[in-house]
């Protein structure tokens, strides 16, 4: 099993890239260094708890890798559940907003 900083490095890839903006807005979100943010990004240090909860508020990846981390798979159907219904209404508005033809 992969470690703790290497989990959350692939949820953060996933959620945001790997590229210098991606690192860049996660600096932002949790306000660390940019030393301290790309040593997550690859994988070699962890966030803090105060900067693991502020990566989860903005990332559904981020929050499904805890709970794999902390053998919650049970819980995971419930967040693509929310996580789902949220992107259906964000089309839904999306729809509603369109000029119809």
């Amino acid at each position: 099993m992969e470690s703790f900083p290497q989990l959350i490095a692939a949820a953060m890839r996933t959620e945001w890239g790997a590229t210098p903006s991606a690192r860049k807005e996660v600096g932002r979100i949790t306000r660390a260094n940019e030393r301290a943010v790309r040593n997550w990004f690859d994988g070699r240090n962890g966030p803090s708890g105060e900067n693991l909860v502020s990566l989860i508020r903005h990332s559904d990846a981020v929050f499904e890798a805890v709970l794999i981390i902390a053998d919650r798979r049970t819980a995971l159907g419930a967040v693509r559940v929310v996580a789902l219904r949220q992107k259906l209404q964000t089309l839904i508005d999306f729809l509603d907003e369109s000029p119809s033809p």
